[in-house]
């Protein structure tokens, strides 16, 4: 593909549905390693490529210098916060392929007596690209006083259509369920929705407009069941 002969890579592309799995069979008639790569629409940094090595294959010693950063696994950070006229909430998130640690806040202060807030922090161990286990806490209170701290277990699966949920069940013997999804109605213009359901509490939701600006933030107008209609930013680092 390149005009350099029997140096020239071989390629082949196979064209993967969305939310689908794919076979490829291929004749290995070439000795040596053959490298296998992907693309996403939205690229990713780790966990693109894979190496099929033939044993006895000597390795030119310039590439076998690097070859062990395909098998690196880095870290990542990156995180999400809604500052609106009514609440606030966000996400931070630090993960490599397989493990995840999340931090989730969520104050309100309108149509409420005094300001709730809920903190929730879980560590999740993915094991495909649909399913991951999770463990953390669940901490909730009013004003600058803490009222409850549970343990919570439980698990996060990725539903037909990107729909996104989560179970758990916690140290006082109770339970959530939440079901998430967002419809990208134009590049720049998208639709979310929120719903879940607590043992403890019943049923909270939102429903969201946002506008994307610019990359790093978008403006955002929301109602939640619980702090009514609000408007402000929603910040992505």
């Amino acid at each position: 593909i390149n005009g350099q002969g029997d140096y020239a890579p071989l390629k082949h592309t196979v064209d993967v549905a969305p939310m689908s799995t794919t076979v490829i069979e291929f004749d290995a008639n070439e000795f040596g390693d053959w490298f296998f790569h992907c693309h996403l629409l939205y690229h990713m940094k780790s966990g693109m490529a894979r190496v099929v090595h033939y044993e006895g294959f000597t390795l030119d010693p310039q590439l076998e210098e690097v070859r062990p950063k395909l098998y690196k696994d880095p870290w990542y950070f990156w995180g999400q916060a809604d500052v609106l006229s009514n609440m606030t909430e966000g996400f931070l998130m630090l993960s490599n392929t397989r493990n995840i640690l999340t931090a989730e806040w969520e104050v309100g202060w309108q149509e409420v007596d005094d300001t709730e807030w809920e903190g929730i922090f879980t560590y999740d161990r993915s094991f495909n690209r649909f399913f991951s286990i999770l463990a953390g806490v669940n901490l909730l209170g009013e004003e600058d006083e803490l009222d409850d701290t549970r343990g919570v277990l439980g698990f996060r699966y990725l539903l037909p259509l990107n729909l996104e949920s989560r179970a758990w069940i916690d140290s006082d013997g109770g339970g959530r369920f939440n079901l998430g999804k967002s419809f990208e109605l134009t590049p720049r213009l998208s639709l979310s929705g929120e719903a879940e359901y607590d043992t403890h509490d019943d049923w909270e939701g939102s429903v969201g407009l946002s506008y994307m600006v610019h990359k790093y933030f978008s403006l955002l107008g929301q109602w939640h069941s619980e702090y009514g209609f609000g408007g402000g930013l929603q910040i992505r680092f």
